[in-house]
């Protein structure tokens, strides 16, 4: 929970929850015996697999702040596994807890599918990496309900209970 916020903070601590709930569904999917094969699900023939969305979503973590600062993001690890899922999610977290300061204004220069950009550090963190990380997430949560996975919404956000 965010209290008595220094506005500068709230996206990355949103990141920085977001982080922690990928590694959350990461854990149900470990204890799974079927986890290879849930990890392979695909929403539609065209679409990255269900561990694909994990994995960017959990590198999007650190795309948002290491990238703005000028650090290393940990790469994916291809063909991916379990093991390799769980590594990227310490290699992000530890790459958050060294990551330089964000200067809000400064300038960030990347590539978006074909698109070269460059935006502020606030609008590349705010309307590019979050928005991304909650998209793969969402799509990797998406493909785990797909095939049955009984999940719901407070293991999406973290938040909900029922």
């Amino acid at each position: 929970m965010i209290e008595n916020p220094n506005f500068d903070d709230v996206p990355i601590s949103s990141i920085e929850h977001y982080l922690d709930q990928s590694g959350k569904l990461l854990e149900i999917v470990t204890q799974r015996p079927d986890a290879a094969d849930l990890l392979a699900v695909q929403l539609a023939p065209d679409t990255f697999d269900t561990g694909f969305h994990l994995a960017v979503a959990i590198q999007f973590a650190a795309r948002a702040v290491c990238i703005p600062g000028g650090a290393t993001v940990p790469e994916i690890i291809e063909p991916y596994s379990i093991t390799s899922l769980h590594a990227l999610h310490r290699e992000v977290l530890e790459a958050l807890d060294n990551a330089p300061s964000i200067h809000w204004t400064s300038k960030v220069s990347h590539v978006a599918g074909n698109a070269h950009l460059t935006q502020t550090t606030a609008d590349y963190v705010l309307r590019f990496a979050f928005p991304n990380m909650l998209f793969h997430l969402s799509q990797a949560y998406a493909g785990l309900r797909l095939s049955g996975l009984p999940i719901g919404k407070a293991d999406f956000d973290g938040l909900h209970e029922y």
